[in-house]
């Protein structure tokens, strides 16, 4: 404190609000904002509800801020009883201005690319813009977003801009990159994922963690926002690379005659030094596809470029029409052309187990196979209504008359439950892009 005008220094001030910060962990009266409730947003207010905190939610989606009301679940990893446990710490909103009071503020919004697969921040910014009235000294800041590096100081200095305050002293500022992988059926969930975090200051790091402790076994601290922000990209780009991979050994076991998940089940044996990926129709969802176009968006700026990665993005993306090219190939075997041919895609989300269509590559296949001028229709029991390019696709009932229609079938995304159904054995022509289908004689791998 000055002794001559009795007002804190920005060390003492420090001091004061990191106690306070403690106490109203310590205490459970740490009020949280999320803003954004979607596959990342609403499990982790939940945590934090479950925890003892209270938490508000803001969201545009006023149909989903109704459904948090009611406890009513839109995700396959929240359950509504969940949701109803929690529902005197958990509320929803779509007005930011009824996040104020909240001592930490957490975004969690997505970022999709540009026409010209660059970050589209659009959506970060305005997450940043809608807060930036609400911060108050001592205000936590938490970037959760998956961003090229150098988005979290970027954020920071907007927010300072905006409100006056300095970032690292009035306010604090971290970058914690989402981890969700949704229905995963590995046991894996918020609280046993490890959690990067890394602030703008060490206090700001501090913080974070502590927050993050409270729902997080295992929270990772890092030296800097860029670090957290380059590992969330990188780690999605390792497996678009060796997917990518997978993708040229199946090809190579179609021409060689060999099972190519038994080759890399067999490789999975070595304990060290390797880490299984299966080949399939392409990768889908807001990360494999989307993330590593910012790694290589940081690595052009800076000069340097990723030849690698984009050849990995190339071979993945021509995958969909590869699909189309083997189901033409396999109908031609018959006689027939895929022009007027009977199609039915099965799977359409992105992936099993959840109904997010962000990405899919049934999208594309289903696209090259109207281009083919094949007839259309589609069986995904997660996926009520669907509609490609403006275009609705039919959904046809899983039924032996159904199937009996069918040119052909193609499994593009595994449904729960149809793996080892006796039905697949009904179409003339099977298509498995994911080699998981019991062998019959009417079964072709991609």
């Amino acid at each position: 404190m000055n002794s001559m005008t009795g007002v804190l220094t920005p060390a003492s001030q420090l001091r004061g609000d990191a106690a306070l910060f403690d106490e109203k962990l310590a205490s459970r009266t740490l009020r949280v904002g999320i803003v954004g409730l979607g596959y990342t947003g609403l499990p982790l207010g939940l945590g934090f509800a479950v925890a003892g905190l209270p938490v508000r939610g803001l969201d545009t989606d006023a149909a989903r801020v109704a459904q948090v009301g009611r406890g009513e679940s839109y995700l396959p990893d929240v359950s509504d009883t969940e949701l109803a446990a929690a529902a005197g710490r958990l509320s929803a909103t779509t007005d930011a201005a009824r996040l104020a009071g909240s001592d930490v503020l957490i975004i969690c919004v997505p970022t999709p690319v540009t026409g010209d697969r660059r970050a589209n921040l659009d959506y970060v910014d305005r997450a940043v813009d809608s807060v930036a009235p609400l911060l108050r000294r001592g205000t936590l800041v938490v970037l959760q977003s998956t961003v090229p590096p150098g988005t979290t100081a970027a954020a920071a200095e907007r927010l300072a801009r905006a409100s006056g305050l300095r970032q690292g002293v009035d306010f604090h500022m971290a970058m914690a990159p989402e981890r969700v992988d949704p229905a995963n059926t590995n046991g894996w969930h918020l609280a046993n994922t490890p959690k990067v975090v890394g602030g703008l200051t060490e206090e700001c790091t501090r913080r974070a963690a502590a927050l993050f402790g409270l729902v997080c076994e295992t929270v990772v601290p890092v030296g800097t926002p860029e670090v957290a922000e380059l590992s969330k990209v990188f780690e999605n780009t390792f497996r678009l690379v060796n997917i990518s991979l997978t993708l040229e050994l199946s090809d190579l076991c179609r021409q060689l005659g060999i099972p190519v998940r038994e080759v890399i089940d067999a490789a999975s044996t070595k304990p060290y030094g390797f880490l299984a990926h299966y080949p399939g129709p392409g990768v889908g969802g807001e990360c494999i596809p989307v993330d590593p176009h910012f790694l290589r968006e940081a690595a052009a700026e800076a000069g340097t470029p990723m030849e690698l990665v984009a050849a990995a993005h190339e071979r993945v993306e021509r995958r969909p029409r590869q699909v189309v090219e083997r189901l033409a190939e396999l109908i031609g075997e018959r006689g027939s052309p895929l022009r007027g041919a009977r199609v039915l895609v099965v799977g359409v989300s992105y992936k099993s187990g959840v109904a997010d269509l962000r990405n899919a590559p049934a999208l594309d296949v289903i696209r090259h196979l109207r281009e083919a001028g094949a007839v259309v229709s589609y069986h995904d029991p997660l996926v009520v209504d669907l509609v490609v390019d403006g275009q609705p696709v039919t959904a046809a009932p899983w039924l032996a008359p159904e199937l009996a229609q069918q040119d052909a079938a193609v499994l593009v995304t595994p449904v729960p439950g149809l793996e080892q159904d006796l039905m697949w054995g009904i179409p003339p022509v099977v298509l498995d892009t994911h080699n998981k289908l019991a062998a019959a004689s009417n079964v072709a791998v991609l």
